[in-house]
């Protein structure tokens, strides 16, 4: 049991080493209540209306964030897990299974690491108008919630034990430009974006993966896409509406963040042509053509006590196709045809084809026909990533030299990217009755962290702000809190 718990320690300090940073530090002060406050450049991700509500001009000189976080590890449930007997219910430091297993939160262990740096000087407002340069990295990995499961309580009989993997890696520059507009009661604003993407790399299930044990056998069907893309182009849209600021000090706004945005993965992209030969000389096996992908099947076929040599797995590369009526398939293709519930296929494209026996003889090696060029769809239906959609909804008042209060709902509409599908109500309050100085505290509930707590300072000299926050991820606490988040920046402001 002691080992066990070393490991799992270890990969939370593995997760540990990662970032998951806020936008700026004025609003990990706040705790996200920003859709109403950001102004200047700052809106530019948040809400573009604001750009002629404050009519700011601005420029980012300096900005970092960064973070340690996991989705479970806190000390109050390390002091509780530490030397726990998990079997003796008698024990004086016994400690239920399900209470350890509720832990996770039924997602298993995982990293997810939000990076997100403006580029100094080429972030910028002047009154309507906006520029913003930023390099975006997601990284979302993990050990699936049925590792756990198996972790804890074995393979019980007749149980289908789901070993659901998906990981993905994304890195891109975004570069927008925003305008904003002030109507009589109410400014409107949009960014048009273009997205540039540099890399992306994934694995994801088919089908439903699977264990299961019966009362003769354990059984198990596990297949994976590993995707793989460099070099790619596309847009985005935010759309954003704030009303001016109300007799009583009022403000409203909402916005809609990355509308139809997607980035293209295609063969001629100039990123992609630049690389080719030397991707094709190092990639080795994992070398990938546009809408190729190697498919993984790991496979339990009734492993019995004393038939262990039926464990196996196999790969070897596909590719998408809607329908294969029309192709004339060997038999060779056919066996490694692969039907998709949505009544598509994966095609074998060519490359070598891998059989290997985790125990025993039977490895098997062959080059698959090259049917990529004469059957792809390629760059005529590439590869396609989406980006989070996000809706903000906020709500502020201010009182004049004293202090503002605000409030935000934002939702994502999937579970990817650091998306999540979660409310998250979050709640800020800046007091500025200190000449030049600006105290912050802020409190959320739900989303990807479930609750936080942040505090901020901010300072003024003449037209430079200097900000730093702090927050807590999953307590209000430093006991409780499964991570820290921490942001300082540096801009130029002037009204």
């Amino acid at each position: 049991m002691k080992n066990i718990f070393f490991i799992i320690i270890l990969v939370f300090m593995y997760c540990n080493l990662f970032a998951q940073p806020n936008q700026d530090a004025r609003m990990l002060g706040l705790n996200g209540a920003y859709t109403t406050l950001a102004k200047g450049y700052q809106c530019i991700g948040i809400n573009p209306a604001n750009l002629a509500s404050y009519k700011t001009k601005s420029a980012n000189i300096f900005n970092m964030s960064m973070g340690l976080s996991t989705n479970s590890l806190s000390i109050a449930n390390y002091n509780a897990i530490n030397g726990a007997d998990l079997e003796n219910t008698l024990a004086i430091n016994y400690f239920p299974k399900s209470e350890f297993y509720d832990i996770f939160g039924g997602k298993g262990i995982r990293l997810i690491q939000i990076l997100r740096i403006p580029a100094p000087l080429l972030n910028f407002s002047t009154r309507h108008i906006g520029l913003s340069t930023n390099l975006i990295t997601n990284i979302d990995m993990g050990i699936p919630n049925g590792f756990v499961d198996l972790l804890l309580y074995g393979n019980p009989f007749g149980k289908n034990i789901s070993i659901d993997i998906e990981q993905f890696i994304f890195i891109a520059e975004e570069m927008g430009f925003s305008y904003g507009h002030s109507f009589k009661s109410f400014s409107a604003g949009f960014t048009l974006k273009y997205i540039l993407g540099l890399f992306y790399m994934g694995m994801e299930s088919i089908e439903e993966p699977y264990i299961i044990t019966n009362y003769t056998s354990l059984t198990g069907k596990n297949q994976y896409l590993i995707q793989q893309a460099i070099g790619g182009a596309g847009t985005g849209l935010d759309l954003g509406f704030t009303t001016h600021e109300s007799k009583d000090g009022y403000r409203f706004g909402i916005s809609v963040i990355n509308l139809l945005g997607k980035v293209e993965w295609t063969q001629d992209h100039f990123m992609r042509s630049s690389l080719e030969s030397t991707l094709e000389k190092s990639a080795g096996d994992f070398y990938f053509r546009p809408n190729e992908f190697m498919y993984v099947n790991m496979t339990i076929d009734e492993m019995t006590g004393t038939n262990l040599d039926v464990i196996y797995y196999e790969m070897y590369k596909v590719m998408p196709l809607e329908a294969i009526e029309t192709l004339d398939i060997s038999s060779q293709d056919s066996t490694l045809l692969i039907p998709l519930s949505d009544g598509t296929y994966l095609y074998p494209s060519g490359g070598e084809y891998k059989l290997n026996y985790l125990m025993g003889d039977g490895d098997t090696t062959f080059t698959t026909t090259d049917n990529y060029n004469q059957f792809s769809i390629g760059d005529n239906n590439p590869f396609i990533t989406r980006q989070p959609i996000y809706l903000r909804m906020g709500i502020s008042r201010r009182w004049e030299g004293q202090a503002v209060v605000a409030a935000d709902l934002v939702t994502g509409f999937s579970d990817r990217f650091g998306s999540s599908s979660s409310w998250r109500l979050s709640i800020g309050t800046e007091i500025t009755r200190f000449k030049n100085k600006f105290l912050r505290l802020g409190y959320a509930f739900g989303g990807l962290s479930k609750k936080s707590m942040s505090i901020g300072y901010g300072r003024q000299i003449g037209n430079f702000y200097w900000d730093s926050g702090i927050s807590f991820n999953g307590g209000f606490s430093i006991e409780t809190a499964k991570g820290i988040d921490i942001a300082i920046g540096f801009t130029w402001q002037k009204m």
